[in-house]
């Protein structure tokens, strides 16, 4: 029986990084368009936006996988905020609405190092698939610095909806 791949659910959720960090790739690989800007969209350039998914998306897998080697505790000690419990359901993050980590912020990275860093990321995204059922059973939880506590379930979620969110911003500086 194949697993389920509606977004809300942790198999959805993962093949939804895990395509995304293909088309972050692709991007990455297209050195004439990394520094495409367009004020008027975001701040940020297309390379920035990367960097920061990279960055993001790093910090938390890493926390994942960590996560899945503690003991798992019986319940969970924390929670989301009633926002962050908003946004997972609502499946989409507004535009401009919180900053970003300093850990997340667009460091310069070469376009080779940009590309490394989201190869890696593919391999250990592939790494979390057989480990779906663990992953969702898991009440261990990471804040995130706006919306609360998640477990790694919710925190797939979100990085799946962070991907779209930044995606989107990115197809619309590359439409100006």
């Amino acid at each position: 029986m194949k697993p389920p791949t509606d977004s809300c659910t942790a198999p959805g959720s993962l093949a939804g990084i895990r395509a995304s960090i293909r088309r972050c790739l692709e991007r990455a690989a297209d050195a004439d368009r990394l520094g495409v800007s367009a004020p008027d969209v975001s701040a940020w350039c297309v390379q920035d936006h990367l960097e920061h998914l990279l960055f993001s998306d790093q910090n938390v897998l890493d926390w994942i996988v960590e996560a899945l080697a503690r003991p798992n505790p019986e319940t969970r000690e924390r929670f989301p905020h009633e926002f962050g419990v908003a946004l997972l359901a609502h499946g989409s993050i507004p535009r401009g609405r919180g900053p970003a980590p300093e850990f997340t912020l667009p460091a310069g990275l070469e376009s080779a190092d940009l590309r490394a860093g989201f190869e890696a990321l593919s391999g250990l995204a592939t790494d979390l698939e057989p480990r779906l059922a663990e992953l969702d059973a898991c009440r261990l939880t990471l804040p995130h610095h706006v919306l609360g506590h998640f477990t790694p379930a919710e925190w797939l979620r979100f990085l799946h909806l962070h991907h779209r969110h930044h995606e989107a911003i990115i197809r619309d500086i590359l439409a100006v």
